[in-house]
Order: C-alpha cells, then sequence, then structure tokens
C-alpha cells in the first residue's frame, strides 16, 4: 500500500465513526404510523371513555335490529333482536366473554365457541391492537401505501400474540382504520376476511365509522348500519357488562389491554 493509502486509511476510518456516532435512527413507518392513528383527533380518541350505538344488521336478506354498550379498557355488551330470537354477547374485562340465546335452553348463559370468543375479546379491547401495541403483544410492520376508497391509505401487517396474520390499512389523512382483514382456516381452507369502514362521522370529537361491511374474497357476509352513536352515554353503566354469580374468570396469562396479564 502506498504512504498516501497508509495516511488515508485512519482518517476513512476516523470519518465512518463519527458518521454512525451522528446519524439518525431509522424510522419504523409501521410504528410511527400506529403512533399517529393512537393520537388522531388531536387526541380526543384516547379521552373517550364510553360508546353507545344502535342499528341494524343486514344478513342473508334478514335485518336484525341491535344495541351496543362499549367501555375502557375492555367492557362490551352487544344485543341483538330478530322476530324470532334475542341474542346477547357480553364481556366485562374480567371473566370468561359468555352469549346467550333466547330460543337456546332458556336463554342460558353459554360459553362461547373459541373463535367467536377470540374474536369477541379482541372486539370488546376499546382502543383496538395498535394503540398500546407493543404493551399488548402485537408486532406492526410497515407494509407500503395503497389506494382505499379513492383515497391513500397506509397499509400495515399486524401480527397478534397468538401469531394470527393481520393488515390494516389507515387513512392517510385521519388515519383511521378503513379496512382490516384477518385470515382464518375453514373447511380446511385458508381463506381472507375483509372488514371496510365507512361513512364516518364525527362523535365526541372523533370520527367514529357507521357503515361496517364484511367479506370473505368478493362475498359480502353482513352489512352493520349505525343509526345513533352517543360518546359517553348515561346507558353505559357497570350493571350491562354483569356476568352471571360464580362465571369462570379468563385464564391467567391472557393480555389486557393495559399490556398485563391477568394475574398480574
Amino acid at each position: 500500500m502506498s504512504t498516501l493509502g497508509r495516511m488515508f486509511r485512519p482518517m476513512i476510518a476516523l470519518a465512518l465513526l463519527l458518521g454512525a456516532a451522528t446519524a439518525a435512527p431509522a424510522v419504523n413507518l409501521g410504528h410511527e404510523a400506529a403512533k399517529r392513528h393512537a393520537e388522531r383527533a388531536d387526541g380526543a380518541a384516547r379521552r373517550l371513555q364510553s360508546l353507545y350505538a344502535e342499528g341494524r344488521t343486514l344478513v342473508g336478506g334478514e335485518t336484525i335490529g341491535f344495541r351496543l354498550w362499549a367501555a375502557r379498557p375492555n367492557r362490551l355488551r352487544v344485543e341483538s333482536a330478530s322476530p324470532v330470537r334475542r341474542v346477547a354477547q357480553v364481556h366485562d374485562g374480567r371473566h370468561e366473554p359468555f352469549i346467550s340465546h333466547s330460543d337456546v335452553e332458556g336463554g342460558r348463559p353459554l360459553r362461547m365457541a373459541p373463535e367467536e370468543r377470540k374474536d369477541f375479546l379482541a372486539n370488546a379491547d376499546f382502543d383496538g391492537p395498535l394503540v398500546d401495541f407493543a404493551l399488548k403483544g402485537y408486532t406492526i410492520d410497515y407494509a407500503g401505501e395503497e389506494t382505499i376508497g379513492g383515497r391513500r391509505a397506509t397499509k400495515l401487517l399486524v401480527m397478534s400474540p397468538h401469531d394470527d396474520v393481520m393488515f390494516y390499512w389507515l387513512d392517510g389523512e385521519t388515519h383511521e382504520v378503513v379496512q382490516r382483514r384477518v385470515y382464518r382456516t375453514q373447511q380446511e381452507q385458508r381463506v381472507f376476511i375483509d372488514t371496510l369502514f365507512g361513512d364516518f362521522r364525527r362523535v365526541g370529537g372523533t370520527l367514529q365509522p357507521h357503515r361496517i361491511e364484511t367479506r370473505v374474497g368478493e362475498r359480502t357476509l353482513y352489512v352493520i348500519e349505525i343509526e345513533r352513536m352517543v360518546a359517553n352515554a348515561a346507558e353505559v353503566r357497570d350493571e350491562r357488562f354483569a356476568v352471571p354469580p360464580g362465571w369462570p374468570r379468563l385464564a391467567a396469562g391472557v393480555v389486557r389491554p393495559d399490556g398485563r396479564r391477568l394475574g398480574e
């Protein structure tokens, strides 16, 4: 090596060292998008304590009325009524969720089927998986930019603590979830289920979807149309989420929306 080369080598090494010391850390675009979602509406979403909603579900040519009560951190009650049946699904945040059908065992509360239980527990999380995702055991990765409903949306790959694979699309301006995709195994085949959120209206300083469509592939399973939604409503009372006496508690190890596990 020439004398000149030997002189430049330590200078180059020093330059690389200084560059590494002063370079800004790489930005995780997925985490940044989740943060914008958590702080959307100038933080109003985090200040919201409860929601009451009523409307109808259109499924298989039938119209079913429903009412919904939701409260922080993970309490949820949904009541559906048709001319022939009434159904209630309830989770109080501490015990196993239950379901009751007016025409099944006299309306006695029953344990949910495993897949139904998992979905209901996930829906009971008042903020959803993108808020405080790391505490809840989720991982998030940026998956690009796409167009949803004519608007730019950020696509996120989300993995649950149980290794469920999901995709979320966030509106580029409002940072609201406009589409969600989850994967399920049906009849030994892997299918994806899309949920599209639309007709956003302002409720309690936040934007809330008033039309929710769920599809398997190109086939619509059902459409939810919300006719009334109220933030921090008097209708949301503790007794709405009460479970039957002696109802089993959630098993230890279940992650709560605050990131802690039951028993901690």
